[in-house]
């Protein structure tokens, strides 16, 4: 199944500091993602965050998994909001 994932600051970001090792683990694990094939895309938000298009089994995995980004463990970043995304029916054979 496929997810849109968004994942915001969170509200005690501002008042925390970002360290380059911390961005760096980050990264390390959304491309160990992107490799596995768990996520497909993935976008920074201009508001700050990042948003990705994810396939997994189930939510439940999917939300376990992304609760161990390393930002998101240390408080910088929000528990990820997931949604379950379904095909687009508009595109499909009409019925007359």
């Amino acid at each position: 199944m496929q997810y849109l994932v968004m994942i915001s600051r969170s509200e005690n970001a501002s008042s925390m500091s970002l360290h380059r090792d911390e961005v760096e683990a980050e990264a390390e694990f959304v491309r160990r993602l992107y490799a596995s094939g768990i996520v497909r895309q993935v976008w920074l938000r201009a508001e700050g965050g990042a948003c990705m298009i994810s396939e997994a089994d189930d939510e439940d995995g999917l939300r376990q998994l992304l609760g161990e980004l390393p930002l998101v463990k240390a408080g910088y970043l929000a528990q990820p909001q997931i949604s379950q995304l379904r095909s687009y029916s508009g595109f499909g054979p009409r019925s007359l």
